[in-house]
């Protein structure tokens, strides 16, 4: 047995997520297919808690996986037996936390243009409410004071960061950290937090408990977490003794941590415009060739010079990220003279958290083989890059496994390609091994953003998603059927009439044809 990771391995050439065949799962389940490892969740809440917590011995440390990376309800209800919280950013994240039984508490209530519905679930539920609206604090105020309660907010915080000027991973831009952090719409401008805050330590039916920040996966290393958490760190202090020497219950440090096989961003506009700029140019030049010998000539490029490889690096390891995060944070809080005995340290990991416990299963329709005029070949899929937008959005490239024969080697440079009528590919340019139909593709690290993000295009039905724990597997989402898929569609009454006399009309029209 060969061990990919703590959930995948291989054994007797198949890949294997816990105890269970990976081959066997499309068999039994259907194909395309969405797997999430249980065993895995619990053990990277587990870690995620043990790592932040030894270079955080002030108080309690809580793990607020964000909901939108993945909201489906037994793999909530997982988390909140672990004792994780929850990131929370709109009604319908809400809803699924409160349904699985996260502590209030521990729910961190994200978004800017917040509705007054939904700030009074909030104050009723008795979550944290992070603010992210300058009139917030003022309407959520109003609100409590109508139901007799007061709420729990924090100040979602936006500081500068002149520190950080490598280029983001974060926007599609060609710029730096500090300015794409800048430019994301979220958080609430360093400009108005003196004020602010000074209003709402005013007010009876709000309690200000502490700061949150979530800068996102704008890069994957430590030095960016360094200098992350000592601006942060420094707006902390600033804002505290600003306030009159106020002592925060809890700091939220966000997320943004990259996942250790780390696909995020690994195949857009930074590798591929830079190979156009180089081919490109070259592809010109041909033009001077026969037509044949231009064609020769890209087919060896697409071979040998654009093909891609994925998983070149790993990123740091979780138990790296904590280290550099907390100890930043904590040396830059203490250096201010801020007293951190009793306050909580909080965090929200997303894809790092959730993107190793899943894998997507698709079987191979077709492999497709062109030798003329250019050479080029394609592995047909049943799936498709709209059920894995959050990927596509971030130019994500996944490394994969052919599941029933992981271990047979590589001998073609194709595209691996979804079957809707879009150029769908996938993974573009990758080296495969000899394919036929019914092969079966494991993308790996599909727990995060990817099934939460699937869409319909074409009319096709979203996949099932299927929980394994050590040699069970179960449903915990239906696939869709095609009534699913038009199941809101409405049609006017009005065009129903239309719809029927054309139907009466088809009905009679061979009759007609027959007394003529």
């Amino acid at each position: 047995m060969d061990i990919i990771d703590d959930s995948l391995s291989v054994r007797d050439n198949h890949l294997f997520i816990e105890e269970r065949d990976t081959t066997q799962l499309v068999e039994e389940f259907g194909s395309p297919l969405f797997v999430v490892s249980e065993n895995q969740l619990r053990r990277n809440y587990r870690r995620y808690h043990k790592a932040f917590k030894k270079y955080w011995p002030y108080g309690p440390v809580d793990v607020l996986p964000a909901n939108k990376a993945n909201w489906n309800t037994a793999v909530r209800t997982i988390l909140s037996e672990e004792g994780a919280g929850a990131d929370i950013y709109s009604q319908g994240e809400l809803y699924s936390a409160l349904k699985c039984n996260v502590k209030p508490e521990l729910i961190s209530v994200n978004g800017g243009g917040k509705s007054d519905e939904m700030l009074r679930q909030c104050i009723q539920a008795g979550v944290r409410i992070t603010i992210e609206d300058v009139d917030e604090p003022q309407r959520i105020n109003d609100i409590a004071k109508s139901l007799n309660k007061v709420a729990k907010v924090r100040f979602r915080v936006k500081p500068d960061f002149p520190n950080l000027w490598k280029k983001t991973d974060f926007a599609l831009e060609s710029t730096s950290i500090d300015i794409a952090i800048q430019v994301y719409k979220s958080g609430i401008p360093a400009e108005y937090l003196e004020e602010l805050g000074k209003q709402v330590l005013q007010m009876k039916h709000v309690e200000l408990v502490g700061l949150h920040f979530h800068a996102g996966r704008n890069h994957n290393s430590l030095w960016f977490w360094r200098g992350l958490m000592k601006r942060y760190g420094q707006l902390v202090v600033h804002l505290c003794k600003a306030w009159g020497g106020y002592k925060p219950q809890e700091l939220d440090i966000g997320g943004g941590f990259a996942s250790y096989r780390d696909p995020h961003s690994k195949l857009g506009l930074r590798e591929d415009t830079l190979l156009t700029y180089v081919t490109y140019p070259l592809e010109l030049a041909m033009y001077a060739l026969t037509v044949r010998g231009r064609y020769k000539g890209m087919s060896t490029m697409i071979e040998k010079v654009m093909d891609k490889i994925p998983g070149k690096q790993r990123a740091p390891t979780i138990e790296e990220y904590a280290e550099a995060a907390v100890t930043t944070f904590k040396a830059t809080l203490l250096e201010g003279g801020l007293d951190l005995e009793g306050i909580r340290l909080q965090l929200e990991p997303g894809r790092s958290f959730y993107g190793d416990t899943g894998i997507h299963l698709a079987k191979v329709k077709k492999f497709k083989q062109q030798t003329q005029p250019l050479k080029m070949n394609w592995v047909l899929t049943d799936t498709t890059y709209f059920f894995m937008a959050g990927g596509v959005y971030e130019y994500n490239f996944h490394e994969f496994k052919i599941a029933n024969k992981v271990n047979a080697p590589a001998k073609h440079v194709a595209d691996i390609v979804g079957h809707s009528c879009y150029a769908d590919r996938i993974l573009p340019l990758v080296h495969v091994p000899d394919m036929e139909e019914g092969d079966i593709v494991a993308f790996l690290d599909m727990g995060a953003y990817q099934e939460a993000s699937a869409s319909n295009f074409n009319a096709l039905p979203r996949p099932a998603m299927v929980l394994v724990k050590d040699d069970q597997a179960e449903v915990i989402k239906e696939a869709e059927s095609i009534e699913d898929v038009y199941r809101r569609d409405r049609i006017p009454q009005r065009l129903m009439t239309t719809a029927k006399d054309h139907q009466e009309t088809q009905k009679q029209q061979p009759q007609l044809e027959a007394t003529e």
